[in-house]
Protein backbone atom coordinates (compact mmCIF):
# COMPACT_ATOMS: atom_id res chain seq x y z
CA UNK A 1 0.00 0.00 0.00
CA UNK A 2 1.34 3.39 -1.00
CA UNK A 3 2.23 5.65 1.92
CA UNK A 4 0.40 8.95 2.21
CA UNK A 5 2.63 11.88 1.17
CA UNK A 6 1.81 13.83 4.33
CA UNK A 7 3.13 10.96 6.47
CA UNK A 8 6.31 10.85 4.43
CA UNK A 9 6.74 14.62 4.80
CA UNK A 10 6.46 14.38 8.57
CA UNK A 11 9.04 11.60 8.68
CA UNK A 12 11.49 13.68 6.61
CA UNK A 13 11.00 16.71 8.86
CA UNK A 14 11.44 14.56 11.95
CA UNK A 15 14.71 13.12 10.61
CA UNK A 16 15.82 16.66 9.74
CA UNK A 17 15.33 17.82 13.33
CA UNK A 18 16.96 14.71 14.81
CA UNK A 19 19.99 15.25 12.55
CA UNK A 20 20.06 18.90 13.63
CA UNK A 21 20.07 17.94 17.32
CA UNK A 22 22.94 15.50 16.79
CA UNK A 23 25.06 17.99 14.83
CA UNK A 24 24.37 20.90 17.20
CA UNK A 25 25.32 18.73 20.18
CA UNK A 26 28.51 17.58 18.44
CA UNK A 27 29.53 21.15 17.61
CA UNK A 28 29.03 22.27 21.21
CA UNK A 29 31.07 19.38 22.62
CA UNK A 30 33.86 19.63 20.03
CA UNK A 31 34.16 23.40 20.51
CA UNK A 32 34.52 22.92 24.26
CA UNK A 33 37.19 20.25 23.71
CA UNK A 34 39.05 22.38 21.14
CA UNK A 35 39.09 25.51 23.31
CA UNK A 36 40.26 23.44 26.29
CA UNK A 37 43.10 22.02 24.16
CA UNK A 38 44.04 25.52 22.99
CA UNK A 39 44.15 26.82 26.55
CA UNK A 40 46.40 23.97 27.71
CA UNK A 41 48.71 24.31 24.69
CA UNK A 42 50.34 27.30 26.38
CA UNK A 43 52.03 25.04 28.93
CA UNK A 44 53.61 23.03 26.10
CA UNK A 45 54.49 25.74 23.59
CA UNK A 46 54.47 29.05 25.47
CA UNK A 47 53.11 30.62 22.29
CA UNK A 48 51.20 33.90 22.46
CA UNK A 49 48.56 32.23 20.29
CA UNK A 50 47.98 29.52 22.92
CA UNK A 51 46.49 29.76 26.40
CA UNK A 52 44.33 32.84 26.91
CA UNK A 53 45.85 34.20 23.71
CA UNK A 54 43.64 31.81 21.75
CA UNK A 55 40.65 33.97 22.69
CA UNK A 56 41.91 36.80 20.47
CA UNK A 57 42.01 34.55 17.40
CA UNK A 58 39.14 34.80 14.89
CA UNK A 59 39.22 31.01 14.55
CA UNK A 60 38.40 30.48 18.22
CA UNK A 61 35.87 33.29 18.45
CA UNK A 62 33.98 32.22 15.31
CA UNK A 63 33.76 28.63 16.56
CA UNK A 64 32.52 29.77 19.97
CA UNK A 65 29.89 31.94 18.24
CA UNK A 66 28.82 28.99 16.07
CA UNK A 67 28.57 26.77 19.17
CA UNK A 68 26.36 29.38 20.87
CA UNK A 69 24.10 29.53 17.82
CA UNK A 70 23.89 25.72 17.85
CA UNK A 71 23.02 25.81 21.56
CA UNK A 72 20.24 28.32 20.83
CA UNK A 73 18.81 25.95 18.19
CA UNK A 74 18.64 22.91 20.45
CA UNK A 75 15.63 23.88 22.63
CA UNK A 76 13.53 24.68 19.53
CA UNK A 77 14.53 21.45 17.82
CA UNK A 78 13.74 19.35 20.90
CA UNK A 79 10.43 21.16 21.38
CA UNK A 80 9.65 20.66 17.68
CA UNK A 81 10.08 16.91 18.06
CA UNK A 82 7.89 16.90 21.15
CA UNK A 83 5.10 18.92 19.52
CA UNK A 84 5.50 17.48 16.00
CA UNK A 85 6.12 21.02 14.67
CA UNK A 86 9.18 21.17 12.47
CA UNK A 87 9.99 24.82 11.94
CA UNK A 88 12.56 27.04 13.63
CA UNK A 89 11.88 30.72 14.38
CA UNK A 90 13.20 33.00 11.66
CA UNK A 91 15.55 34.87 13.98
CA UNK A 92 17.23 31.60 15.02
CA UNK A 93 17.94 30.81 11.38
CA UNK A 94 19.54 34.26 10.94
CA UNK A 95 21.70 33.66 14.04
CA UNK A 96 22.78 30.33 12.52
CA UNK A 97 23.57 32.16 9.28
CA UNK A 98 25.90 34.52 11.16
CA UNK A 99 27.63 31.59 12.88
CA UNK A 100 27.98 29.62 9.65
CA UNK A 101 29.54 32.52 7.75
CA UNK A 102 32.12 32.97 10.53
CA UNK A 103 33.30 29.35 10.66
CA UNK A 104 33.23 28.92 6.88
CA UNK A 105 35.46 32.00 6.58
CA UNK A 106 37.75 30.37 9.15
CA UNK A 107 37.83 27.20 7.05
CA UNK A 108 38.57 29.18 3.88
CA UNK A 109 41.30 31.27 5.55
CA UNK A 110 42.93 28.21 7.08
CA UNK A 111 43.21 26.49 3.70
CA UNK A 112 44.26 29.50 1.63
CA UNK A 113 46.36 31.60 4.05
CA UNK A 114 47.34 29.93 7.32
CA UNK A 115 48.31 26.61 5.73
CA UNK A 116 50.86 28.41 3.52
CA UNK A 117 52.82 29.51 6.59
CA UNK A 118 52.14 26.61 8.96
CA UNK A 119 51.72 23.68 6.58
CA UNK A 120 48.46 22.05 5.50
CA UNK A 121 48.55 19.08 7.89
CA UNK A 122 49.41 21.18 10.95
CA UNK A 123 46.76 23.77 10.07
CA UNK A 124 43.90 21.39 9.36
CA UNK A 125 44.53 18.20 11.37
CA UNK A 126 46.59 18.94 14.50
CA UNK A 127 45.04 19.02 18.00
CA UNK A 128 42.51 21.87 18.34
CA UNK A 129 42.96 22.86 14.68
CA UNK A 130 41.32 19.60 13.64
CA UNK A 131 38.11 20.73 15.33
CA UNK A 132 38.28 24.51 14.83
CA UNK A 133 39.58 24.58 11.24
CA UNK A 134 38.08 21.41 9.80
CA UNK A 135 35.38 19.40 11.59
CA UNK A 136 33.28 22.20 13.11
CA UNK A 137 33.14 24.36 9.95
CA UNK A 138 32.09 21.34 7.88
CA UNK A 139 29.43 20.28 10.41
CA UNK A 140 27.99 23.78 10.78
CA UNK A 141 27.93 24.38 7.02
CA UNK A 142 26.16 21.06 6.38
CA UNK A 143 23.71 21.87 9.19
CA UNK A 144 22.80 25.31 7.86
CA UNK A 145 22.84 24.54 4.13
CA UNK A 146 21.13 21.13 4.11
CA UNK A 147 19.21 20.69 7.38
CA UNK A 148 18.11 24.09 8.73
CA UNK A 149 16.60 24.98 5.40
CA UNK A 150 13.00 25.91 6.11
CA UNK A 151 13.51 29.69 6.11
CA UNK A 152 14.75 31.75 3.18
CA UNK A 153 17.67 34.11 3.84
CA UNK A 154 17.27 37.61 2.43
CA UNK A 155 20.05 39.68 0.88
CA UNK A 156 19.73 42.19 3.73
CA UNK A 157 20.69 39.48 6.22
CA UNK A 158 24.09 39.29 4.55
CA UNK A 159 24.98 42.61 6.20
CA UNK A 160 23.96 41.25 9.59
CA UNK A 161 26.33 38.30 9.09
CA UNK A 162 29.15 40.75 8.29
CA UNK A 163 28.85 42.63 11.61
CA UNK A 164 31.06 40.27 13.73
CA UNK A 165 33.64 40.11 10.93
CA UNK A 166 33.84 43.90 10.61
CA UNK A 167 34.10 44.34 14.38
CA UNK A 168 36.92 41.79 14.60
CA UNK A 169 38.74 43.36 11.63
CA UNK A 170 38.62 46.80 13.24
CA UNK A 171 39.90 45.50 16.59
CA UNK A 172 42.57 43.37 14.89
CA UNK A 173 44.03 46.18 12.81
CA UNK A 174 44.00 48.57 15.75
CA UNK A 175 45.76 46.08 18.03
CA UNK A 176 48.28 44.98 15.38
CA UNK A 177 49.16 48.19 13.53
CA UNK A 178 48.27 51.04 15.90
CA UNK A 179 48.63 49.75 19.46
CA UNK A 180 51.03 47.01 18.28
CA UNK A 181 49.99 44.73 21.13
CA UNK A 182 49.21 41.74 18.91
CA UNK A 183 51.30 39.76 16.49
CA UNK A 184 50.08 39.84 12.87
CA UNK A 185 48.84 36.24 13.06
CA UNK A 186 47.20 36.33 9.65
CA UNK A 187 50.17 37.90 7.83
CA UNK A 188 48.03 40.72 6.48
CA UNK A 189 51.06 42.93 5.85
CA UNK A 190 53.32 40.28 4.29
CA UNK A 191 52.20 40.28 0.67
CA UNK A 192 50.52 43.67 0.32
CA UNK A 193 49.93 46.81 2.44
CA UNK A 194 47.46 46.11 5.22
CA UNK A 195 44.76 48.51 3.92
CA UNK A 196 44.61 46.44 0.72
CA UNK A 197 44.56 43.25 2.79
CA UNK A 198 41.64 44.65 4.77
CA UNK A 199 39.74 45.49 1.59
CA UNK A 200 40.48 42.06 0.14
CA UNK A 201 39.37 40.23 3.28
CA UNK A 202 36.14 42.22 3.49
CA UNK A 203 35.44 41.41 -0.17
CA UNK A 204 36.13 37.72 0.40
CA UNK A 205 33.98 37.75 3.54
CA UNK A 206 31.04 39.26 1.69
CA UNK A 207 31.53 36.70 -1.07
CA UNK A 208 31.30 33.97 1.58
CA UNK A 209 28.00 35.42 2.86
CA UNK A 210 26.57 35.22 -0.66
CA UNK A 211 27.84 31.69 -1.27
CA UNK A 212 26.33 30.38 1.98
CA UNK A 213 23.10 32.29 1.31
CA UNK A 214 22.85 30.91 -2.22
CA UNK A 215 23.39 27.29 -1.14
CA UNK A 216 20.96 27.61 1.77
CA UNK A 217 18.23 29.19 -0.38
CA UNK A 218 18.76 26.56 -3.07
CA UNK A 219 17.94 23.85 -0.55
CA UNK A 220 15.08 25.95 0.82
CA UNK A 221 13.55 26.21 -2.65
CA UNK A 222 13.75 22.46 -3.13
CA UNK A 223 12.24 21.79 0.32
CA UNK A 224 9.39 24.26 -0.28
CA UNK A 225 8.51 22.63 -3.58
CA UNK A 226 8.62 19.20 -1.96
CA UNK A 227 6.28 20.30 0.82
CA UNK A 228 3.87 21.75 -1.73
CA UNK A 229 3.99 18.55 -3.77
CA UNK A 230 3.39 16.40 -0.67
CA UNK A 231 0.25 18.32 0.20
CA UNK A 232 -1.00 18.60 -3.36
CA UNK A 233 -0.66 14.85 -3.92
CA UNK A 234 -2.33 13.91 -0.66
CA UNK A 235 -5.84 12.44 -1.11
CA UNK A 236 -7.01 14.70 1.72
CA UNK A 237 -6.51 17.75 -0.53
CA UNK A 238 -8.12 16.82 -3.85
CA UNK A 239 -10.36 19.83 -4.43
CA UNK A 240 -8.89 22.72 -6.48
CA UNK A 241 -9.71 25.40 -3.93
CA UNK A 242 -7.94 23.44 -1.18
CA UNK A 243 -5.00 22.81 -3.49
CA UNK A 244 -4.65 26.51 -4.20
CA UNK A 245 -4.73 27.31 -0.49
CA UNK A 246 -2.06 24.72 0.27
CA UNK A 247 0.17 26.06 -2.51
CA UNK A 248 -0.18 29.55 -1.06
CA UNK A 249 0.64 28.31 2.45
CA UNK A 250 3.72 26.48 1.18
CA UNK A 251 4.90 29.69 -0.45
CA UNK A 252 4.38 31.64 2.76
CA UNK A 253 6.30 29.01 4.73
CA UNK A 254 9.40 29.70 2.62
CA UNK A 255 9.43 33.41 3.45
CA UNK A 256 10.46 35.37 6.51
CA UNK A 257 7.81 36.63 8.83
Amino acid sequence: MKEKPIVNARRINKMRFISGIIICSLVIVLTFVAVALSLTDFFETGSSEAGMGTLKMFTTLSNIAAAFSAAMCLPFQIDGLRRDRYRLPSWIVVVMYVGTVGVFLTFFSAITIVSIYQGFVKTMFTRSSLFLHTINPILITVLFVLIISDTRIKFSHSFISMIPIVIYAIVYFIMVFIVKAWKDHYHTNSVMPWPLSLLLMMSISFGVTQLIRFLHNLTNKHVSKSIERYYMESPDFEFPIIGTAVAHLAELESKFY
